[in-house]
């Protein structure tokens, strides 16, 4: 995007605006692109079956897709670690099995799981790298020395 865009002013409820920015923040984009984002993926399951698309096209629909597989490993991860810290777990499970990882190549495969597994690193989570594969992966707390 540019500053050329068209702008467009629109009032979002309060608890929509909160969520925007929350999964904004968890996404390390601005408000502004969460938003263009999340509009521009719901308009992908709208393509009729039918309709031809372009190369150029289809490379767009795909690194769009990859984006959003990227933010869905992030969230889901988070959301797990939340749930099973607060149940005493200091091993959590993320499945992925749904989102049919396979078919990605091995580049895009790591770009899709790097701000996740970056994230964690940061935050001091070890992953388990014999347990990452399409299906999910383990991540672990340390184990702290006394």
């Amino acid at each position: 995007m540019s500053r050329e865009d068209p702008q467009f002013r629109i009032r979002l409820p309060v608890e929509l605006k909160e969520k925007i920015e929350i999964s904004a923040k968890g996404s390390n984009r601005t408000l502004n692109s969460e938003i263009v984002q999340r509009l521009g993926l719901s308009f992908l399951n709208e393509i009729p079956a039918d309709e031809l698309i372009s190369a150029k096209e289809a490379i767009a629909i795909v690194n769009k897709a990859k984006d959003e597989l990227s933010s869905i490993v992030f969230k889901r991860t988070f959301a797990e670690i939340n749930k099973k810290i607060r149940i005493g777990h200091t091993s959590f499970s993320v499945e992925l099995s749904d989102l049919e990882l396979y078919g990605l190549s091995d580049d895009d495969f790591a770009a899709v799981f790097q701000p996740t597994f970056s994230r964690l690193k940061e935050l001091g989570y070890i992953v388990l790298e014999t347990s990452w594969d399409a299906d999910g992966f383990l991540v672990e707390i340390p184990q702290q020395s006394e």
